[in-house]
């Protein structure tokens, strides 16, 4: 049995990452210590890439599984990667992509999105992408996500599900969380 983990990143499609991945650059900011996160909602602070964002306490803190501390995960459920997940399941992937000098959003976002809007990050506008990746040879995967860039680097949130309904259905939470997203002080 072959098992694909998909992981989004700043700048490119889905694809897998080493831990070898260069992340030896520090932010020089921290998280603001005076986030309180919304009832039934927690906290997760990175101090060391500074940013916290909240997650519903339903969620699990999944862990890297030898991913780079790059990036983050949460999840409905009790999983270790996405194509572990039920049909209800959303597994949310934060990705900062350090020293950026292409454009922040992924180009195959706005060309596979069915939809689009606006929206801001912790101050920051830009666009929260539905999109419906499909392509040809793989697992299909259907995602929402925003990318923003910040202080040189460039920060992604996406919640990716196997199925479509599972990924409108938790709209909302998604929303709620990137919303929730804070940049250090």
């Amino acid at each position: 049995m072959t098992v694909c983990l998909l992981l989004v990143s700043c700048g490119g499609g889905p694809s897998t990452t080493s831990p070898s991945a260069t992340t030896s650059a520090s932010p020089s900011v921290t998280p603001s210590p005076s986030h309180i996160a919304q009832p039934g909602w927690k906290t997760y602070v990175s101090a060391r890439w500074g940013y916290s964002i909240d997650y519903p306490t339903s969620w699990y803190d999944v862990p890297n599984h030898g991913a780079p501390d790059t990036q983050k995960y949460f999840s409905n459920e009790n999983v270790g990667a996405p194509l572990q997940m039920s049909a209800s399941g959303v597994y949310e992937t934060i990705t900062i992509g350090l020293n950026q000098t292409e454009p922040c959003a992924p180009s195959w976002a706005s060309g596979m999105a069915i939809r689009q809007s606006p929206i801001t990050l912790d101050g920051v506008s830009t666009t929260r992408y539905v999109v419906n990746f499909t392509p040809s040879g793989t697992e299909a995967s259907y995602l929402a996500g925003v990318w923003v860039s910040h202080g040189g680097s460039c920060y992604g949130i996406t919640f990716q599900s196997n199925n479509p309904s599972a990924r409108d259905a938790n709209l909302d939470v998604a929303d709620q969380a990137i919303g929730s997203f804070q940049f250090g002080s």
